[in-house]
């Protein structure tokens, strides 16, 4: 017992600095029932046992929990008198693993204090210890908050040398401590799929995803139309095609494999070499608009002006000069066969 003071003090120092660092926290409440073993020199029956704690996340990988451990042991030379009641309680340091999917292993180590009480035994009626635990498990999500929980965890009593053991199965039922969702529902690459069914954590965000976070595999190619059309002498989007940009914008953030050329034209106002600099202005601008306003990578879209070459509508008409003057691409998503 007399290390153990020490021993909880620089556990529970390492705990508040980290809850320091992991300002928004996760908690469990975590209930089970198990196998208790003592060894031959305990003088105990193995027994059933009642498991009970508080755990808190103080980061992705690390937590802990406080834990009480109750059974009630009979003695093995059936002397009633030597039966007792096993009560310990323990601060342990969780190591978790595998995160971001249903199944979380965890490696655990602690310490803490353990009491057994005998009946009607006016000699020597109770002994109290220190306790230390080694050992791990796993939580599995059953839902949002609800997960099921197996623990198995070596026990050292370092004031006698005795040993033991316990194993338990039960209920993990998680809450946050803030207004945040729990952290089973987080979806840290913003892809749709919260983090725990994510198995392609980095997808970018608005990439069209499978139910399990990973690229969508396309059986029917999908294809999107840009036009802008541009006021005289001008190279400035007009706030009216805003939208239009947007639904681009969307249309390749989905699609991450899709590229294209941006296309600039103009009418026929003006000479061939300043109408073929307008329409690459004209392009370069969509071009920048996309890639700065929205977030498209550089390498996705490049730009060409064609100038009055490739006419579509009569440039004698207002109308048909307005028609000219316009940027266009065609992107096209790939279908696998």
């Amino acid at each position: 017992m007399r290390y153990l003071g020490r021993v909880l003090l620089l556990l529970g120092s390492l705990a508040a600095a980290s809850g320091l660092i992991a300002q928004e926290r996760q908690w469990y409440i975590n209930g089970g029932v198990g196998y208790q073993f003592f060894d031959n020199d305990r003088d105990f029956d193995d027994t059933s046992a009642a498991v009970i704690g508080v755990e808190a996340k103080l980061t992705d990988n690390w937590g802990v929990e406080l834990a009480t451990i109750y059974s009630e042991p009979d003695n093995k030379n059936n002397n009633s008198s030597l039966d007792g009641q096993f009560v310990s309680g323990s601060l342990s340091l969780l190591r978790y693993f595998n995160v971001n999917t249903n199944f979380v292993p965890y490696l655990a180590t602690g310490v803490g204090s353990a009491v057994i009480q005998y009946d009607n035994n006016p000699v020597d009626d109770e002994d109290e210890y220190t306790q230390y635990n080694l050992g791990g498990g796993f939580r599995y999500a059953l839902s949002e908050s609800l997960s099921l929980r197996t623990d198995a965890r070596y026990l050292l009593d370092d004031d006698n040398d005795y040993t033991g053991g316990l194993v338990s199965i039960g209920l993990s039922y998680a809450f946050a401590s803030d207004s945040r969702p729990a952290v089973a529902q987080v979806d840290t690459d913003g892809d749709g799929v919260i983090d725990r069914n994510d198995r392609c954590p980095e997808t970018p965000a608005g990439r069209q995803v499978d139910e399990f976070g990973c690229e969508f595999v396309l059986k029917q190619a999908e294809s999107i139309k840009l036009k802008i059309n541009f006021a005289y002498d001008s190279d400035v989007v007009p706030a009216a095609y805003i939208s239009e940009l947007k639904k681009v914008a969307d249309f390749m953030r989905k699609f991450g494999g899709v590229s294209a050329v941006v296309e600039g034209h103009a009418d026929s106002t003006g000479s061939d070499a300043y109408n073929k600099k307008l329409s690459q202005r004209r392009a370069d601008a969509v071009r920048n608009a996309l890639i700065g306003n929205y977030g498209i990578a550089e390498n996705r879209l490049s730009a060409v002006g064609y100038g009055e070459e490739r006419s579509i509508a009569d440039n004698k008409t207002d109308e048909g000069r307005l028609a000219n003057r316009r940027v266009i691409a065609v992107m096209q998503s790939k279908a696998v066969e």
